[in-house]
């Protein structure tokens, strides 16, 4: 699905403030949420999946949702995602966005 590959990541720190910021980007644009993850100790991950558009729109809304709540941590949108890693956020449990992000931006040992 080329047209389908850009994700979008918004971290913050608490359920609520991540709970309107999903609401926001599910509510703005055609995307799905592929992940929810727990980061560390109150900061929580919520990767998106859609077009690009879909994507940049989904997470500039988001962000703004999450800042009416909390803090935005870090939000970022991937254009061209290497095709595993939508599966691996999809995947499961623990630490697999914290995985998933060193990886693309190259933190990895």
């Amino acid at each position: 699905m080329a047209s389908d590959r850009a994700i979008g990541l918004i971290e913050t720190r608490g359920v609520v403030a991540l709970s309107a910021g999903i609401e926001a980007m599910l509510k703005t644009a055609d995307v799905r949420c592929i992940a929810i993850e727990r980061v560390s100790s109150g900061y929580l991950v919520a990767g998106i999946q859609g077009t690009l558009a879909a994507v940049r729109q989904a997470v500039e809304a988001g962000t703004a949702a999450v800042q009416q709540h909390g803090l935005v941590h870090s939000a970022q949108v991937y254009p061209k995602p290497h095709s595993a890693s939508a599966e691996v956020l999809a995947a499961g449990p623990g630490q697999v966005i914290r995985q998933v992000v060193e990886a693309i931006e190259g933190r990895v040992d």
